[in-house]
């Protein structure tokens, strides 16, 4: 604290030098009165000097004051910034504790008496009363000296007193950002150990509500990709759906009506807006209100970003796991082995653009007649891989009855066109081999032109005899003959073969195809699939496969070849 700055006036009484009379009598009788005042200063002195309390020192001086000038009515003002405000009034109307006053505008309410409280740069304020209506008043010049002895007095132990309102004011905020600090410090040790947006959410509100007692509030939250997240405490819907709308852009808290809404950030988009009600105290959000609010929320944006791309990870992980096993399952409809079927060699090989895909191929039924399939599902991934899964259950199912190849495919096409939704079909290749004969019965339901390869090279395209199946369930499909000869080729494949693409998006096409097929001509079913898929290789290079591919190749063969 500052030290006590010299008076005047309380030197004077102490020398003894401010009395009124001449005589021995007066000159005693004055030495009374300044002994009492000195005890009564002193006294004032030590209440005022043994308080760092403000409004107690105030009071002191007031009941001091007033009492001495015999006055109902008092100010008491403090300087606050470049003026003065009121810090103490009694018996005044148009004055309250806490206004802007000046001394002119204390004179005009009749508080003619004005003293100073200290002197020069060390001056804290004012005293301001009616006139006194003490008994020889104002020719008492002891009792002004007296009464600017206390003010000035007064004027170090204020100034100590306001120096320790600020040091506990400062205290108390530095204590309320520490409290904001591990409040922040603990929300975010709370928020990492949760991957759930809605827990991150709710965890929210209940601190940004429990801390101003919040009775209406909302988390609103819009993320793409995701699940949106709506926490709703005395809101509407429809008023949740305004503020939707409404929502800060900018990342800067804004106020509608009662509500104070601050943003949701991923990134620089605005994925979601939190609305806070008037607090319970009934006073506004302050400025550090609002930042400590936003650095809440600010805070939770990440955690539910975090969370919500930990789900992505997640989902994709899970994803990828199902898939491999749908992969897995897929493999196993395939023919583990080609079955052996005299004087016939077969051999396929299936490329999926995917994990799993849409192409399939299979032998079913005797050895002595079996049926070669080749479908081609449309579409790509997962939805193809079940249908091609479907249409295997079909055929396998149908086989259980004795069915002409024609009413195979009917019976097929209506189950299917019962199972599949409208926007989806496949193309199919039947041909069920005659071992005994050579002789091959056909149906191509919009599958790719079968190439059938004749010992010699000649090659001849297999047609379409009839639409997709699944597309229209009163179809009727055609069947076709052929013999094959030992030495002839049947080579059936889907439109992965010619829809590849080299780099320069050039495809491989039919002309290609038939090209390939014929110089691979007189080799083994197995040597053709395998010359086949390789130049395919050599003709895309690195270019990704958009499509499945399938082939099959069936070489007849002498009994002894």
């Amino acid at each position: 604290m500052r030290p006590v700055p010299p008076v005047a006036g309380l030197s004077r009484l102490l020398r003894g030098e401010v009395y009124s009379g001449n005589t021995v009598e007066d000159r005693k009788t004055d030495s009374r009165l300044d002994a009492s005042r000195l005890e009564s200063l002193l006294e004032s002195a030590r209440i005022l000097g043994s308080s760092l309390d403000l409004h107690e020192q105030l009071n002191h001086l007031m009941r001091t004051l007033m009492g001495r000038l015999l006055v109902t009515r008092a100010l008491i003002a403090l300087r606050d910034g470049s003026g003065w405000r009121a810090a103490a009034v009694r018996g005044l109307t148009g004055v309250r504790q806490g206004d802007a006053v000046t001394p002119e505008q204390a004179e005009q309410a009749g508080l003619t008496l004005q003293i100073p409280i200290g002197e020069g740069p060390r001056e804290a304020g004012f005293f301001a009363a009616p006139p006194p209506r003490r008994p020889g008043w104002p020719d008492d010049a002891s009792e002004q000296e007296f009464l600017e002895a206390l003010l000035s007095l007064a004027s170090a132990t204020i100034e100590n007193a306001l120096a320790h309102e600020e040091i506990i004011e400062a205290n108390r905020e530095l204590a309320q950002k520490i409290h904001e600090l591990n409040t922040l410090v603990e929300l975010a040790r709370a928020f990492s150990a949760s991957i759930d947006p809605e827990e991150i959410g709710r965890l929210l509100m209940l601190t940004l509500s429990g801390r101003w007692t919040v009775r209406h509030h909302a988390l609103l939250a819009w993320p793409p990709g995701q699940a949106p997240l709506t926490l709703l405490r005395n809101v509407s819907a429809e008023q949740a759906a305004e503020w939707k709308k409404s929502a800060p852009q900018d990342g800067e808290p804004v106020r509608d009506g009662a509500f104070v809404l601050l943003p949701l950030r991923s990134g620089e988009a605005t994925v979601g807006v939190v609305a806070l009600g008037p607090p319970g105290a009934g006073e506004g959000y302050s400025q550090e209100d609002l930042e400590f609010c936003g650095a809440l929320v600010a805070q939770a944006s990440v955690a539910l970003d975090n969370a919500w791309r930990f789900q992505d990870t997640l989902y994709r992980r899970q994803m990828e796991r199902e898939l491999e096993l749908a992969s897995a399952i897929q493999r196993d409809l395939f023919p583990k082995e080609m079955p052996h079927i005299a004087g016939l060699e077969l051999t396929a090989a299936n490329r999926q653009a995917r994990l799993v895909g849409g192409d399939y191929y299979d032998v079913l039924g005797a050895p002595e007649a079996p049926l070669l399939c080749v479908a081609d599902v449309a579409g790509k991934g997962l939805p193809a891989a079940l249908l091609m899964a479907t249409i295997q259950a079909t055929l396998r199912a149908l086989l259980e009855f004795p069915l002409t190849l024609t009413e195979l495919a009917n019976r097929a096409n209506r189950l299917l066109c019962g199972s599949m939704p409208g926007n989806r079909y496949a193309t199919l290749f039947l041909a069920r081999y005659d071992a005994a004969t050579g002789e091959c019965e056909y149906v191509n339901a919009a599958q790719c032109q079968a190439i059938l390869v004749r010992e010699g090279g000649r090659q001849e395209l297999l047609d379409a005899t009839g639409l997709p199946i699944g597309m229209f369930s009163s179809l009727e499909y055609e069947s076709r003959r052929l013999t094959l000869a030992p030495g002839d080729a049947l080579v059936i494949y889907s439109d992965g073969v010619t829809d590849a693409q080299a780099p320069s998006e050039e495809e491989f096409g039919l002309e290609r195809l038939c090209s390939t097929v014929s110089g691979l001509a007189g080799q083994t079913a197995e040597l053709m699939c395998a010359g086949l898929l390789e130049a395919i290789n050599r003709f895309v290079e690195e270019t990704p496969q958009y499509d499945d591919i399938t082939v099959m190749v069936a070489r007849r063969v002498s009994e002894t070849g």
